[in-house]
């Protein structure tokens, strides 16, 4: 668990922002392994994927970046989000977080810019 907390490093942030934004295939599979790799040697567990605020602008309020399928999807408010990643939308869309790791666990750790990590080590993150 005190891997798991371990604050996620400047690396990671800009991979993930890159995941939203890298329009090559190849590319996005090679960071999208980096990603994982990071995980797996920092922090002991990798996450399904992430949901995040989207800076695309309208209609466009969160995506759903998956580091297994290696899918971006981009949502509109009133677009439904597939499980896990729905439980972490509301969280996504709070300022205080770049983004929330969303794990098969049904794990929701939310990070914040800094890098700290929120975890309660159960279910779901606390809003």
């Amino acid at each position: 668990m005190r891997k798991a907390r371990k604050p996620r490093h400047s690396g990671l942030f800009a991979a993930v922002s890159r995941l939203d934004t890298e329009i090559d295939p190849a590319a996005r599979a090679e960071l999208a392994r980096w990603v994982r790799e990071q995980y797996e040697t920092e922090y002991g567990d990798i996450p399904l994927g992430f949901m995040a605020r989207c800076h695309l602008g309208p209609p466009y309020v969160d995506h759903r970046l998956d580091l297994l399928h290696d899918i971006v999807e981009h949502f509109a408010p009133a677009d439904g989000v597939p499980e896990p990643f729905a439980q972490a939308r509301m969280l996504a869309r709070n300022d205080a977080y770049a983004f929330v790791e969303v794990y098969a666990s049904g794990e929701i750790r939310p990070v914040f810019a800094d890098g700290t990590v929120v975890s309660d080590g159960g279910g779901s993150a606390p809003v």
